[in-house]
């Protein structure tokens, strides 16, 4: 067994490696070393910049997959009453190490099967390294994603995405004729209000996850100026779907309302241009890899495991859906934290999240001798 001191160094290098999405192959460089380290085997760098390594061998084979991005905004890394603070601390750079140091821990003569740790790029933007992984053609037997549950907690569930975005684009004009014509900015936001106002209405009274919700991630003019009416502008929105929506559903609810803002507004032109779509997911709670969780969870902390949903989106939906096989999702840290600008993991917490996933591998790779 590995000194205590070592996950927390590894996790504060890890930290202090700047990682926002698009700019993770300096931390994809530090983690494949330090796998290398750490007894690892064909470890790799693919080509969307994933960071890939295994241990063990023959079947079953288990992924453990972290992202190594962030979003940006860099956080100062410190210690402060038994928590590191640190942009990707929750999200989710503390699972991915946890991974990595229990994967390196496992006595390979007392376990059946393989152990694939990989380390993806950009699932905070269009998930770009989990679909490699899809494309390669990867064949597992269960697949385990590192992202912010909560020590005691297993996700089972995540809403899907459909991004997209509208431009309204209009006639310029002298802003003293405003009355002559139409303002592309105020037509942009009456048809963002046109689709708030629809979804709104499809509200579940069972909460948020059962939900369809959008919201405006970006909003941009162009043209106009000082003087004139702006005559172009384009609104990115994000609409998270239920279980009960799929993509392609609420992308046609989506192309029929901005196709009749379109034709009621003459001088108005109006197009949509989907930028991602993801669709929903919901694990199989009763499969042998939750309940590996739960028993490792409970060995571990003490207590009963709690199945929970999650609001957002995470790699676990493209993954699972593709390929089919058991999946879930575990880490340390309160999501709450996630992408604040004090994000902070309680170092206990890190610690113990590492022997729950090492006895979440034991379970599994023992129990198909």
């Amino acid at each position: 067994m590995m000194e205590r001191d070592y996950p927390i160094k590894l996790l504060e290098k890890a930290l202090k490696t700047y990682s926002p999405s698009g700019k993770e192959r300096e931390l994809a460089t530090l983690l494949k070393e330090e796998m290398k380290a750490l007894g690892f085997r064909n470890v790799q760098l693919d080509k969307a910049g994933n960071v890939h390594g295994e241990v063990g061998g023959g079947s079953p084979t288990v992924m453990l997959c972290g992202h190594m991005d962030t979003v940006p905004g860099w956080i100062p890394v410190r210690f402060e009453d038994g928590r590191l603070h640190g942009r990707g601390a929750v999200d989710a750079k503390s699972a991915l190490v946890a991974m990595i140091v229990a994967a390196s821990l496992l006595e390979l003569e007392d376990v059946s099967g393989r152990v694939l740790m990989v380390g993806v790029v950009d699932e905070e933007r269009s998930s770009r390294g989990i679909r490699q992984l899809v494309d390669d053609g990867l064949k597992v037997d269960y697949a385990i994603f590192g992202e912010p549950s909560g020590a005691g907690n297993i996700t089972f569930a995540y809403r899907g995405r459909l991004n997209f975005k509208v431009t309204c684009k209009t006639e310029a004009g002298h802003v003293g004729a405003q009355h002559l014509h139409r303002n592309a900015v105020e037509e942009a936001y009456g048809l963002w209000s046109r689709l708030k106002t629809f979804f709104k209405a499809k509200e579940s009274p069972h909460g948020v996850f059962y939900s369809p919700t959008p919201i405006i991630t970006g909003i941009r003019s162009e043209g106009g100026g000082f003087g004139v009416v702006p005559d172009e502008c384009t609104v990115n929105v994000d609409l998270r779907l239920p279980p009960t929506l799929r993509c392609h559903e609420a992308l046609q609810i989506v192309k029929k309302l901005v196709e009749e803002y379109g034709r009621e507004k003459p001088g108005v032109s109006v197009e949509l241009k989907v930028l991602d779509m993801v669709e929903p997911y919901v694990a199989d709670r009763k499969s042998r890899l939750i309940r590996a969780l739960k028993d490792s969870i409970r060995e571990v902390l003490g207590v009963s495991a709690r199945l929970i949903k999650k609001t957002g989106t995470g790699d676990m939906n493209i993954f699972g859906a593709s390929l089919g096989v058991p999946v879930a999702t575990y880490g340390p840290g309160n999501s709450r934290l996630s992408h604040t600008k004090d994000e902070y993991i309680e170092v206990e917490e890190f610690l113990a999240s590492i022997k729950v996933y090492k006895g979440t591998l034991e379970r599994l790779l023992r129990s198909e001798n």
